[in-house]
């Protein structure tokens, strides 16, 4: 026996005001619409529930039997089940995981740091670093919670993706480089002898595929994994480095190294924040992803400097 859950509300109201009308003005309906209520429940229980006794409806033992239980149920739904969840982030124990390259870490890690450890300071946060074909599943499964970066293969229909900023190439030298243009000319940059980090970026992929269609030829002599000791050889050394500008602008403040334009330049790229379709409505998703966008989002130069929250 299905019942409607509503017709359970007029039930405790009848019961507890002892009268049709005063329970119909409760419940904001007709007096028509709680009595047809009441014969419903009396033909789907087999019971009359309440016989009128003068001008008050007194409870069957069959009603009497039902209806602490039935408030308790409809309480439980009201009070727990129909409200919207919420997410508070300054009492949160719960982890925050994101997906990020070896250059998002540079890129976007410090100021989430930051921005999480100031709004939800009992939260912890978590870093990996995942194929393009595990990611999609660890989205689904809730592994992930965000993904920022350049991932142009996350394109599946129930990844959503919001743009945040442009983001483009340049080179590094070492600051007392013979090479003093604020820009490589095309001879010097083919000549030069270079360093390539191969880390799976889909950035650097791209850069060497826009070399390979205009039939460039660059001469490396040094291919590595990881950024992290690009300046300790960059200082010491005549060669050159092409690397995401933020990186750069890094290095800069802190290495004894030089940035200098690429000379063959391509359109600047979008960094998105990507995210999987079963956590669109979230509160706490919801909360994070607002955070991602104050902090990151609408940049339109690929100049800008990364603020702190």
């Amino acid at each position: 026996m299905r019942t409607d859950l509503n017709l359970l509300r007029v039930l405790l109201a009848i019961h507890d005001c002892g009268n049709v009308t005063i329970a119909a003005k409760r419940l904001g309906i007709s007096q028509p619409a709680a009595s047809a209520a009441l014969s419903r429940l009396r033909h789907s229980l087999g019971d009359p529930l309440f016989v009128r006794s003068g001008t008050t409806m007194e409870p069957t033992p069959r009603a009497r039997s039902i209806v602490e239980r039935t408030r308790e149920v409809i309480t439980t739904i009201d009070q727990e089940i129909l409200p919207s969840p919420t997410f508070d982030p300054a009492r949160s124990t719960e982890e925050f995981t994101f997906c990020l390259s070896e250059i998002g870490e540079v890129v976007f890690l410090p100021a989430l740091f930051d921005r999480l450890r100031t709004e939800a300071p009992n939260a912890r946060i978590r870093c990996l670093s995942l194929a393009p074909k595990d990611l999609l599943e660890a989205l689904r499964e809730g592994k992930v919670d965000s993904v920022l970066g350049y991932f142009p293969d996350l394109d599946a229909p129930n990844i959503y993706q919001q743009r945040l900023f442009s983001h483009d190439l340049v080179c590094l030298i070492r600051s007392d480089h013979r090479i003093t243009d604020t820009q490589l000319s095309i001879e010097d940059f083919c000549s030069l002898e270079h360093l390539q980090v191969r880390d799976g970026s889909r950035s650097q992929e791209m850069y060497e595929a826009h070399l390979a269609n205009k039939g460039i030829e660059r001469n490396i002599v040094l291919q590595m994994s990881h950024y992290m000791s690009i300046t300790a050889i960059i200082e010491r050394s005549d060669l050159v480095v092409v690397l995401p500008r933020t990186v750069a602008n890094l290095y800069v403040r802190h290495s004894a190294v030089r940035l200098i334009e690429a000379p063959v330049e391509i359109p600047p790229y979008s960094l998105k924040h990507h995210w999987h379709a079963r956590y669109q409505k979230d509160p706490r998703h919801l909360w994070l992803r607002r955070q991602v966008w104050e902090m990151f989002g609408d940049r339109e130069s690929p100049h800008f400097e990364l603020r702190k929250p």
